[in-house]
């Protein structure tokens, strides 16, 4: 095992399939194999058995392993898993939902182009003093122990290296905003007639598109790095988002989107407005929904329009249309 460990110290592939992907968003801090709890700052690793199997292991069953994924260093991110069963919804106009059957693609939108101020966000303006201090005299510390047999730095050196390392952090806050893709859903049983009125209002040709996580992840593209993680609702006036994954935190006033994201990073350019990922509609979708608020021809319109992409998906009434008795 020793050797082992010792490759995968220096090599990983980065290969994800659905399965892989899929494993890997329902798992974080527990080994898959084993059920052990991993111990705190050690990496989980997460790749293929000899089999092709997905794995996501600690240290303990590191031997399941023939060929390493990735590293994961799970302590550093917050534990957003996402049970495969978990139902999601996509609320959509017309549009959207026919440029989906047509190209066959899931529009993943950047970062920076959502309305909300706060995407990709690291805290509240503020309390920016409060991050920067802490964040400094986390360096300072660093810098000032360095390794066994490492040199002393003069006390302006070390601050130098200080404020160095935190403006790369903030430079690399913007960058990630501007290369990061995130497709949304909204996790939930059953429908939400507030979103239904906030994408498809009174009189508008909507569209809800029913879905699971493992389907959703089943579906995309295996060649797209995406993770798929629940959104961390927080009061930025006492919390800061996650230093590694701040896509995937919101204020708390936004909590009633229950939003589970697909995130796209990787070497993407921060000249597209927003990325196309293939996805297998056969996979993706398991029901659609027209807007309780249509038009009464637009049902049997969009019934048509699924069976003419050849889908045997079923288009059913919205549950708002249900009618109560006294």
């Amino acid at each position: 095992m020793s050797v082992k460990v010792e490759r995968f110290s220096v090599k990983s592939t980065g290969r994800f399939n659905a399965d892989l992907r899929a494993l890997r968003s329902r798992s974080y801090d527990r080994c898959q194999s084993c059920g052990k709890k991993l111990p705190r700052e050690v990496a989980a690793y997460a790749g293929y058995a000899i089999d092709g199997r997905p794995r996501y292991v600690g240290a303990c069953c590191l031997n399941e392993i023939d060929e390493l994924a990735t590293h994961v260093y799970w302590w550093w991110e917050a534990d957003k898993r996402v049970e495969p069963d978990t139902v999601l919804w996509r609320y959509m106009d017309l549009a959207k939902f026919l440029q989906l059957l047509e190209e066959k693609t899931l529009f993943f939108s950047r970062a920076d182009k959502f309305d909300d101020p706060f995407e990709g966000a690291s805290g509240v303006a503020s309390r920016e003093k409060e991050w920067d201090g802490y964040y400094l005299t986390y360096f300072r510390k660093v810098i000032r122990t360095p390794p066994a047999g490492g040199s002393q730095l003069s006390d302006d050196a070390v601050e130098e290296n200080a404020q160095r390392l935190l403006a790369s952090i903030r430079q690399s806050a913007a960058r990630d905003r501007r290369t990061t893709f995130v497709s949304c859903w909204h996790a939930n049983s059953g429908e939400s007639e507030a979103l239904w009125r906030l994408y498809c209002p009174l009189g508008s040709s909507g569209v809800l598109v029913k879905t699971t996580a493992d389907r959703l992840l089943q579906a995309l593209d295996p060649s797209a790095q995406i993770k798929l993680g629940r959104v961390q609702y927080v009061d930025f006036r006492k919390s800061f988002a996650g230093l590694h994954d701040r896509i995937f935190w919101k204020r708390k006033s936004l909590a009633h989107e229950s939003e589970v994201r697909a995130v796209c990073t990787g070497n993407l350019s921060d000249d597209w407005p927003g990325l196309p990922v293939s996805v297998d509609l056969s996979v993706l979708l398991e029901m659609v929904v027209p807007s309780p608020f249509a038009p009464p021809w637009f049902p049997t319109l969009l019934a048509s329009l699924v069976g003419r992409f050849g889908l045997g998906v079923p288009v059913e009434d919205s549950e708002l249309l249900a009618q109560p008795f006294f």
